[in-house]
């Protein structure tokens, strides 16, 4: 099974296939790493997994120019999947790297057990809609709008 990273470049977003009229399903892993502080961090989306993408009225489109399926598509699916399991992600899933061994040019990876807040899904969110390329405005957009109603699919 093939999987897709981000790199210091660019951000690959998911591969997706719909499935309904507002839903898809991952065709592949979603693998996001990122540094946070002294840490190396990685989330498996896995494949198989079906979300709704941005959930974005159809009227804020044209005003916003954000779009479902469009360069938000990796930020919604981690913020997705995290919302899905409000937070409790499974540990194989959520990872921390480990210092490299002595003469290794590797990176062990420890699964980590540690319970996301809403707040940080929703800021892990407006990270990786900056790593896609979505401008500064669209992206305070999303995030405000995330932070104002995504309480209502926290459970």
């Amino acid at each position: 099974m093939s999987t897709f990273t981000n790199t210091i470049d660019t951000l690959r977003q998911p591969l997706n296939i719909p499935v309904s009229k507002h839903g898809y399903r991952l065709v592949t892993d979603f693998v996001y790493m990122w540094a946070h502080k002294t840490q190396q961090l990685r989330l498996t989306v896995p494949c198989g997994f079906e979300y709704d993408g941005a959930s974005v009225p159809r009227i804020c489109w044209t005003i916003t120019g954000l779009r479902p399926d469009g360069l938000i598509r990796a930020a919604a699916t981690a913020h997705d999947y995290l919302y899905r399991h409000s937070g409790n992600v499974p540990a194989s899933n959520m990872q921390l790297a480990l210092p490299a061994l002595r003469g290794q040019n590797f990176h062990p990876w420890q699964e980590i057990n540690t319970p996301w807040t809403r707040k940080q899904a929703d800021k892990l969110f407006a990270r990786i809609m900056r790593e896609s390329g979505v401008g500064k405005f669209r992206r305070r957009l999303a995030y405000l709008a995330v932070r104002a109603v995504g309480w209502t699919r926290w459970t």
